[in-house]
């Protein structure tokens, strides 16, 4: 899939343009890696519809900007503390001859049905959700899946153990590191509840059951 984002020129970088931009129901970024960093903004709506996309923080886009594309990777978001706004965009122009780093999302498949879920009743976890790789653009995959369907309980995968996507290869297995992606652990058992006390009810109080 490809992701177009129609930009401008920003005639007032700063901070003043800045919020003046996002009053107007735009987003201020800034293209870098090509040249002299060229600052610009972007409709903030079809912004965070984009940004809800998981494929669109892992992908090589197309920023239009003045009549001319640029072939670019979202870099950096920078969003208000509350509400949650995007305050602000960074991106990467690249290059199609020269290798770019990327983050990429895991999509593990098959949990449900491994062995250490459905007969050994284990709980699956993932322990990281996405994996760093050099490769040149055009490599660039949306996602990874790993298909975690033979796991029993007990057991891990390590990033050794999945191939990496063809063309690129995993910054941490480059640096002599083998993480491990998702496990299968025990359910933690339930702590035993003490004996229930003995019910006193509207049994007498010490010494009253003798008094005549």
């Amino acid at each position: 899939m490809e992701h177009i984002v129609e930009a401008e020129i920003r005639a007032r970088p700063g901070r003043g343009g800045a919020r003046a931009l996002r009053r107007s129901g735009r987003v201020p970024g800034v293209l870098y890696g090509a040249g002299p960093a060229v600052p610009f903004s972007c409709a903030a709506r079809d912004l965070a519809a984009r940004l809800s996309d998981e494929s669109f923080h892992s992908s090589v886009v197309s920023l239009r900007l003045e009549g001319k594309t640029h072939r670019a990777l979202l870099r950096e978001v920078q969003r208000a503390p509350v509400r949650r706004d995007v305050l602000h965009v960074d991106f990467q122009a690249v290059r199609e001859d020269r290798e770019i780093a990327a983050q990429v999302p895991l999509h593990f498949i098959n949990a449900d049905s491994a062995p250490g879920v459905k007969l050994q009743h284990g709980v699956f976890t993932a322990v990281e959700n996405s994996a760093a790789l050099h490769c040149l653009p055009q490599n660039l995959p949306e996602y990874i899946e790993v298909d975690v369907g033979s796991l029993e309980i007990g057991k891990s995968i390590h990033l050794s153990e999945i191939a990496a996507p063809p063309g690129a290869r995993f910054d941490e297995i480059a640096r002599g590191n083998d993480p491990v992606l998702a496990a299968i652990v025990h359910v933690a058992a339930e702590p035993e509840k003490p004996a229930a006390e003995a019910e006193t009810g509207d049994a007498p109080a010490a010494g009253e059951e003798n008094a005549g």
